[in-house]
């Protein structure tokens, strides 16, 4: 709103008697330069009632002054995103089955049901670039550890060898069936993949062989993920089952019967590697301490089946998962969930 001194008193800032006279019909102007006005907008509530802190600011301009995860450690809600900021659609439209930042974090992949890899800008979320990566669904994809590499694997049992500019080096004839889930070992030199086949398979990843086949489910196996330092595979399956392996001897060390439906995904926590979760078609997550082995919370709150979970890659006691109606539940692990049970020991030293 716009505000100009009455009379001549333009020098002294005021009118007759140190007032201003409101003018109509003018562009409104706003002063964006005030610390004060910052501070009173982008405050954020904390628990006691008073304000703390500062939300994420509402202009693209801010972003530079945005801190990131890594610069907040023992605050891991301010990771949480609260506010829808753009959605983007492909011209043909598809359903997208796995979603991936690139390595250097500024770049968005999709795979889609088409076949087709989508990479979309990540700061303004436009289309950059469309390819036909596979003749079938893109079910899942995997960047290695190195950033070196991208594997995805597809409806028809094929996985794909792709370098950082999207230049195909390999094609691999991997399973009979659906391949639903992929994983790179610690050192990358080997990945495992989980099919619809109910089979799990140890590959050589410079020869691109196969080398173990790893059998036990009874059902397809729809999730795998390797130990970020052991050596140590876990799979879920429509039986219902969550089973350890041994990758060095293809033998299954434990197996898990706690979910009550069809496990869509398992998952090992990244940065310290003491726990794992699990999501299943019971509209429940699980998180498991792998020195107990067993699990230790139980997350309730979907009305829907759980289709994915993820731990966040800073805050080792966050955990979100997205449910069948796309829904998105964030969890903190070191706050009992429900009340009364022990909370896991996944927090950051």
């Amino acid at each position: 709103m716009a505000y100009e001194p009455r009379g001549d008193y333009g020098d002294r800032g005021g009118g007759q008697d140190g007032a201003f006279m409101k003018v109509r019909g003018r562009r409104p102007v706003t002063d964006y330069s005030a610390s004060v006005l910052h501070w009173m907008r982008d405050r954020a509530p904390n628990y006691r009632g008073g304000y703390t802190g500062e939300r994420e600011r509402p202009s693209a301009s801010y972003i530079v002054d945005m801190i990131p995860p890594a610069g907040r450690p023992v605050f891991p809600a301010d990771s949480i995103p609260a506010k829808h900021l753009h959605s983007s659609l492909n011209k043909i439209k598809h359903p997208i089955n796995v979603v991936r930042w690139t390595p250097e974090g500024r770049r968005l992949l999709t795979a889609s049901t088409s076949g087709e890899f989508t990479l979309w800008n990540g700061t303004g979320f436009n289309f950059e670039t469309i390819m036909q990566a596979h003749d079938s669904a893109i079910r899942a994809l995997e960047y290695s550890h190195s950033d070196d590499w991208l594997i995805s694997g597809d409806h028809d049992g094929v996985i794909k060898y792709w370098q950082p500019n999207f230049n195909n080096v390999k094609s691999i004839n991997a399973h009979t069936d659906p391949i639903r889930d992929l994983a790179f070992s610690p050192n990358d030199s080997k990945f495992v993949t989980a099919s619809d086949d109910s089979t799990l398979k140890i590959f050589d990843f410079a020869l691109g062989q196969e080398e173990l086949k790893l059998e036990g489910h009874g059902w397809d196996a729809k999730s795998v993920d390797w130990h970020p330092t052991k050596g140590l595979i876990i799979s879920g399956s429509k039986d219902h089952l969550v089973k350890l392996w041994d990758p060095r001897t293809a033998r299954a060390l434990t197996t898990l019967h706690s979910h009550k439906s069809t496990i869509t995904k398992v998952l090992f926590e990244k940065k310290l590697g003491r726990c794992f979760a699990t999501s299943a078609r019971d509209q429940t997550a699980r998180v498991f301490d792998l020195r107990m082995m067993r699990d230790i919370v139980l997350l309730k709150g979907h009305e829907k089946d759980i289709s994915t979970l993820t731990f966040h890659p800073i805050h080792a006691n966050l955990l979100s998962t997205g449910g069948m109606d796309g829904s998105l539940f964030h969890y903190m692990l070191d706050t009992p969930n429900p009340p009364g049970r022990p909370a896991p020991d996944c927090r950051p030293l």
